[in-house]
């Protein structure tokens, strides 16, 4: 029996990592869950214009910014997103 040459070996070695590949029902680096109630209604509310919880974010924000001068506060509006939907909260 001959030795296998490198190119050989390379290809023999991923061909059986193919097959192994392949042969997997499904990837186990990944899983579905499903959402709370109360995250599956914030996402489907995302955008309106009436939205409690981004009017909560701002609330919040403007509370936690107390004591520093209303630019200030303004600036950091203008940049907060809300992070479910990524919307800008002013």
């Amino acid at each position: 029996m001959r030795p296998l040459s490198r190119r050989q070996w390379l290809l023999f070695v991923t061909s059986i990592a193919g097959v192994g590949a392949f042969a997997a029902k499904s990837a186990f680096a990944f899983s579905m869950q499903n959402d709370s109630a109360e995250v599956d209604g914030l996402v489907r509310n995302r955008c309106s214009a009436h939205n409690p919880y981004h009017a909560q974010l701002v609330s919040d924000l403007v509370s936690k910014l107390k004591g520093h001068s209303q630019a200030e506060i303004e600036a950091a509006l203008a940049v907060a997103r809300c992070p479910i939907c990524g919307c800008p909260l002013a």
